[in-house]
């Protein structure tokens, strides 16, 4: 059974690297004709083009997502650590997805104690995590009702702790111990966002379990889901 898991990883390695590069040849082409370098575009090419550049990019995220599986069935998933504060790093993240929220009709609140130390991990890794927290609650939220999202950051002992409250569709009790599993979804989940790997969380938990923290989540009393992780403080 093992060896079969291993040969399948070795595969799905195999072909996310080959696919790679055709992915950046092809997007750079799209570069190219939507700079109108080589000639004018109308408003539907402009459309067309637009279009395959997001398809593109979701095959992009695919591809990444099966190299990092792959790493960690393989116990090769490595950290680059370094001291770094994820309050500052919160704050750019949070920027980044003001539009979103806006558009979708929801709200982000940062709440953080004063005088955070740094956290030791790695920055880039640490950003994904908190942009699929965000993101997954923001994709999530009742349709009819205005999100709400409340971003933390607490000392606790020698660590710092995130947590990202939101007032969504939540998990199914039934659904729990799946949560961090390989390719999970909820059925509710997959009605509002049918293109989702189920992959996201499964690589968060093992960013944070390299990283020497915890990772975990709460139901919350009326509605929604409290995801949180924990980061060691930098010595």
């Amino acid at each position: 059974m093992k060896k079969k898991k291993k040969v399948f990883f070795e595969a799905t390695s195999i072909a996310a690297h080959q696919l790679k590069n055709p992915i950046s040849i092809i997007k750079n082409y799209l570069e190219v004709l939507s700079s109108e370098e080589i000639g004018k575009l109308n408003e539907k090419q402009k459309e067309y083009l637009s279009d395959i550049a997001e398809i593109l990019e979701k095959m992009r995220r695919i591809v990444e997502y099966l190299l990092e599986i792959s790493r960690i069935e393989e116990g090769k998933y490595k950290l680059k650590k370094e001291k770094f504060s994820l309050e500052d790093l919160t704050e750019n993240v949070i920027k980044d997805f003001k539009i979103w929220a806006q558009a979708t009709n929801t709200e982000i609140f940062f709440k953080r104690e004063k005088n955070l130390p740094k956290v030791f991990s790695d920055p880039i890794r640490i950003r994904h995590v908190i942009e699929n927290f965000i993101s997954n609650a923001i994709k999530y939220k009742k349709p009819e009702k205005k999100g709400k999202i409340i971003i933390s950051i607490k000392k606790r002992g020698k660590f710092l702790l995130f947590s990202c409250k939101d007032n969504g569709i939540g998990i199914p009790k039934k659904d729990f111990k799946k949560v961090f599993t390989k390719f999970y979804r909820s059925e509710k989940a997959t009605q509002l966002d049918p293109q989702g790997t189920g992959l996201g969380l499964f690589i968060d938990k093992a960013t944070i379990e390299e990283s020497g923290g915890k990772i975990g989540f709460k139901k919350n009393r009326g509605s929604g889901m409290t995801f949180y992780f924990t980061l060691p403080c930098s010595k």
